[in-house]
């Protein structure tokens, strides 16, 4: 009996003709995998935030003549609230999550037909979708944005900076009488539009280019909104025309979407939108406090799928945004969201994880006892990140510390991959419902505490918390962050008494203002004198 040899090209040639057969099948789930991978991504790097190793930004303000406090630029006027888990979650998710599912379950059988609880469920939905899709459309206009007209762009080992308030891109270079300290702007005549590269060098007419300033300027103008209702209400932020536009996508969406029978793209924006917000929400605090709540909802998963109808029943009876669809053979296939969020929350900690590790490492390589101020990585960073990446060493500091090194956050996505083809190849092997959980769940954590191991962090992993607490041991030093404002000429004032004026007036019920920051005017004045 001779042995049957094969070669690795009939190997090779076996699988790619196995693939060509199936490629509707691969197609598909190619295309789940990246639509679960998507929300993902950009929901844990909307989600930083100043990590303990970072200090907190001082803040300044300048005095009017009047005596009023001007905002900076940089004053933060919306703050940062998400939702941090405990150990106690991880009995408590499952509890309540079985509990909502076997209601969902009982009503479906006792309605006998689920319009009615469809009807409701699309109403609950397609309000939380406004503001879901709202969101992640503003965003993304706001990325967008950057790309088109970004604050600087290098080549040929020169940055250029874009500076609005000249309408005019400078390049950076020594002062003649003080090359060592003090760095001197000039004009680049031959870029007179906003747009970089190759862009930069069209020549518009007069009237077009002042126009393409104008609309440089409107898409990065900053409004201050204020909203008061006495003993309800007491809000103030920022707003963009950006966020009027998303906030109107994000209508005309769910509009779409409930007037043109809930086709499958629409319902993956608004599940798309639901993760993006949830990832930014929720925080599992700690890397042991998540490995148990994803623990739990991992035995949860595998007896609500194997050892029970519930889960089969609700999620192809119910028509909700509550999975994403996507159309292909044999019906196509879906995911729960939930198995997009949980290992979300993680894969975001893990992101978070790494800037805390960068600036923990920028401040033991730095003399200073104090910790290094924090710069908030933003979307509007993400056009300069682009057209700088090919001379990353000249970005200023403020654009560099957004550029950090995203070790667990890469490992993390790579373990959420394998357990996403673990459980397509499983379900397409059995031809049965697979609780995703129970592959992904490993998947992730192995891929973030196997990193940790190898690195020799599990330790450093192990302590990380995003608690609230501002301490952090730099150099071997317990140093503690106290927030300070600073008043020029005046000393210290204590964080919020600017702000008191605006949200404790007796006088007011209720009113509503909409205006331009003040010290912007001066402030950009300033940059103009000094270029």
């Amino acid at each position: 009996m001779s042995a049957i040899t094969t070669t690795p090209q009939a190997l090779i040639t076996e699988w790619a003709y196995f693939l060509w057969q199936e490629r509707g099948m691969a197609q598909m789930y190619t295309h789940l995998v990246l639509a679960a991978l998507f929300p993902i991504y950009a929901g844990a790097h909307a989600s930083l935030r100043r990590p303990p190793s970072a200090a907190i930004p001082i803040k300044t303000k300048r005095r009017t003549r009047e005596g009023d406090d001007e905002d900076s630029e940089d004053e933060e006027l919306e703050v940062e609230q998400h939702l941090g888990l405990t150990p106690s979650d991880a009995i408590m998710f499952p509890i309540l999550a079985g509990f909502t599912l076997s209601g969902l379950y009982f009503l479906i059988k006792w309605l006998k037909d689920p319009a009615l609880l469809n009807q409701i469920l699309g109403y609950y939905f397609s309000t939380l979708g406004v503001f879901g899709v709202g969101k992640l459309a503003t965003d993304a206009l706001n990325v967008t944005t950057s790309v088109v007209f970004p604050n600087m762009w290098s080549a040929k080992g020169q940055i250029y900076h874009i500076n609005q308030t000249l309408s005019a891109q400078l390049i950076e270079s020594p002062s003649p009488s003080r090359p060592e300290t003090k760095i001197h702007r000039r004009f680049v005549e031959a870029k007179t539009n906003p747009f970089p590269s190759i862009f930069s060098s069209i020549r518009f007419p007069a009237r077009t280019t002042k126009r393409i300033w104008a609309v440089r300027a409107l898409l990065n103008q900053q409004w201050v909104f204020r909203g008061y209702i006495h003993g309800i209400l007491s809000a103030k932020s920022r707003v963009r025309l950006n966020d009027a536009l998303g906030f109107l996508i994000g209508v005309t969406c769910i509009a779409l979407y409930n007037m043109n029978g809930k086709p499958w793209y629409l319902t993956n924006l608004m599940g798309f939108g639901f993760c993006y917000g949830s990832l930014q929400l929720m925080s599992p605090t700690t890397f042991w406090t998540g490995s148990l709540v994803m623990g739990g909802l991992f035995i949860y998963d595998i007896i609500m799928v194997f050892y029970t109808p519930l889960m089969i029943t609700v999620a192809t009876t119910l028509d909700a945004p509550m999975m994403l669809v996507v159309p292909g053979p044999n019906r196509g296939s879906m995911l729960g969201l939930g198995d997009i969020v949980l290992p979300g929350i993680m894969i975001g900690l893990a992101l978070r994880f790494d800037l805390y590790l960068h600036y923990l490492r920028k401040g033991q390589a730095s003399s200073d006892i104090a910790l290094p101020s924090y710069k908030k990585p933003t979307a509007s960073q993400t056009g300069d990140l682009f057209w700088t990446a090919r001379h990353a060493s000249l970005r200023p500091a403020t654009l560099a510390d957004a550029a950090f090194r995203k070790t667990y956050f890469h490992a993390a996505l790579v373990g959420y991959v394998a357990g996403m083809a673990v459980t397509l190849s499983v379900l397409n092997i059995w031809n049965h419902a697979q609780p995703a959980l129970l592959y992904l769940v490993p998947g992730v954590l192995i891929a973030l505490w196997g990193t940790a191991a190898v690195r020799g962090e599990i330790g450093v992993m192990w302590r990380f918390t995003e608690s609230g607490d501002d301490i952090a041991d730099v150099k071997g030093v317990r140093v503690e962050v106290v927030e300070a404002k600073k008043v020029e000429g005046e000393g210290e004032v204590k964080a919020g008494e600017g702000v008191k004026k605006y949200g404790e007036r007796e006088d007011f019920v209720m009113y509503f203002t909409l205006s331009t920051p003040k010290a912007e005017d001066v402030r950009e004045r300033a940059v103009g004198k000094s270029d």
